[in-house]
């Protein structure tokens, strides 16, 4: 399935060039309601729910991606007010998990739910850590998540190799993103090949469109 990651100009470019994208933490992320979607009002459940999220910080990394990338509030949040770019990526359907979103917290029975610890029970648990307040929808967002085995740390930062599972086969350039062909041409590493979408702001909607004066181009790489 295609999804798009968005970054400033520079890490977008440089994730194209090392063939290897930055994943994160839960603990990167900017919800202080995340993992935390159902309701807590009993100290017990807090206390399991707080345990669970220090695990899955250790154990796991997330890139987070949207299904779509025609809102203007994912350019503003994430791609660089508008100069950035997402990624556009081929991502197996079985390793994208979409959040879920709410209006309201939902009331968890913890004694029940893990009394008998089947599949069932799991899916839930784990549908529950992959839902968010609805306000969050406009991010129609979809995560990969990566064990230790799939990641690898470079200074400060994980990373996650880019070109087996998951491809780059496209980038979406900001409405105020000013990268030439030329400019992207010169990092496309040698032998690969993307497509450019360049976007305007919509003249008769509050969305981020295609222009149509500049069709989809390919560019292959030459470096």
């Amino acid at each position: 399935m295609k999804l798009f990651h968005f970054l400033p100009e520079k890490w977008a470019l440089k994730a194209i060039n090392d063939k290897r994208v930055k994943v994160s933490k839960y603990s990167d992320f900017n919800d202080p309601f995340e993992l935390a979607a159902m309701t807590l009002g009993d100290k017990f459940e807090r206390k399991v729910i707080l345990e669970n999220k220090k695990k899955l910080n250790e154990i796991l990394r997330v890139l987070c991606c949207s299904g779509s990338w025609q809102s203007p509030l994912l350019w503003a949040h994430y791609g660089d007010k508008h100069k950035g770019v997402a990624l556009e990526l081929e991502v197996p359907e079985r390793a994208a998990e979409a959040i879920c979103y709410r209006k309201s917290r939902e009331t968890v029975n913890f004694e029940e739910l893990f009394k008998n610890p089947d599949g069932e029970s799991i899916r839930r648990f784990f549908k529950l850590c992959n839902t968010k307040y609805i306000e969050w929808g406009y991010e129609d967002e979809y995560r990969v998540q990566f064990t230790e085995d799939d990641y690898f740390t470079d200074g400060d930062h994980d990373f996650y190799n880019l070109g087996s599972e998951i491809k780059v086969t496209g980038i979406v350039l900001g409405a105020l993103n000013k990268l030439t062909e030329s400019e992207i041409k010169s990092i496309i590493p040698k032998g690969q090949s993307i497509s450019v979408t360049t976007t305007r702001t919509a003249f008769n909607s509050f969305n981020i469109v295609k222009r149509k004066d500049r069709p989809i181009y390919s560019v292959q790489g030459n470096s």
